[in-house]
């Protein structure tokens, strides 16, 4: 399926449940796409949620050069015009933005800077991509933001090493096979990234709606540690952090922590439904 957004046609894939408790919008990491959620929205359709999720511009079948966009702020403005759209067909129903990695930048970006309407009720977020574990520095970023100016959209390596989302040797593989998976970027993107980035760790107090952060503490491609300062800027109590320790990046598709990381998710999105489930009436009716 297709939305527009900025003139462009955006594919997203729709995983619906009738009578659904409430909808989760997924926005994916770097170099995927949405068809990797399947199994993930079948979870949480088996649990009661509808589930949405979007390639970004430059991703899956989406439109755009793989890994560059001009603007890194049009990402948000893309994710908030499909979040009214999602909405729009479920009226009435709790809504739930998920990011995982980059996805995650996105999506903070999407409550925290971004001039368009986007109504959510809560903000989750898998592994956000705050800083990458292995980023170019000292003369590396020097050249990299000369490259900027004179090469922006010239395609470099994203350095995201497949072995390191998941312990599990099937979503690796998987991985490595799928044709809408790509390994690039651009000096014009990292630039963009970056910026966010640095927007965003400077003004964590501007989420106010309730954030489950998930970390897994075994990454390897972002820094854990910039989670955890981003997470302790937020004000309130209405915000919950869960680590998993020696968890890969991919963390609901970890072995074991996967199940446990799903189950958080579920609890909170039970927290903050709108309408009761059908397992909670039966109880209540004894």
């Amino acid at each position: 399926m297709y939305f527009e957004s900025r003139g462009l046609r955006l594919h997203y894939r729709r995983w619906w449940v009738e009578n659904a408790l409430g909808v989760v919008v997924v926005s994916h990491g770097l170099g995927e796409h949405s068809g990797r959620y399947r199994r993930f929205a079948s979870a949480l359709n088996a649990s009661g949620y509808s589930v949405y999720a979007l390639d970004h511009y430059g991703h899956g079948q989406s439109p755009g050069r793989r890994g560059d966009i001009g603007d890194f702020a049009d990402y948000s403005r893309d994710l908030c015009q499909f979040i009214r759209l999602v909405r729009h067909e479920n009226a009435g129903l709790s809504l739930h933005l998920l990011g995982h990695s980059m996805g995650g930048v996105i999506a903070c970006a999407s409550i925290a800077t971004s001039e368009e309407n986007c109504p959510v009720d809560s903000l989750v977020l898998s592994a956000p991509a705050f800083v990458g574990a292995k980023e170019p520095a000292g003369l590396e970023l020097r050249l990299l933001r000369l490259l900027g100016k004179v090469c922006p959209g010239v395609p470099l390596s994203n350095r995201l090493q497949a072995q390191w989302i998941s312990r599990d040797s099937e979503v690796v593989d998987a991985y490595r096979k799928d044709d809408l998976v790509h390994s690039r970027i651009t000096p014009r993107w990292y630039t963009g990234y970056r910026q966010m980035r640095e927007q965003l760790l400077a003004q964590p107090e501007a989420i106010e709606i309730p954030c489950l952060l998930l970390v897994p503490e075994g990454d390897r491609l972002v820094d854990s540690a910039a989670s955890y300062r981003w997470f302790d800027g937020l004000r309130g109590d209405v915000h919950r952090l869960c680590s998993f320790p020696g968890a890969y990046h991919e963390i609901f598709n970890e072995p074991e922590d996967g199940a446990k990381a799903l189950d958080l998710l579920v609890g909170h999105l039970n927290a903050l439904s709108r309408r009761e489930s059908p397992a909670l009436r039966d109880l209540a009716s004894l």
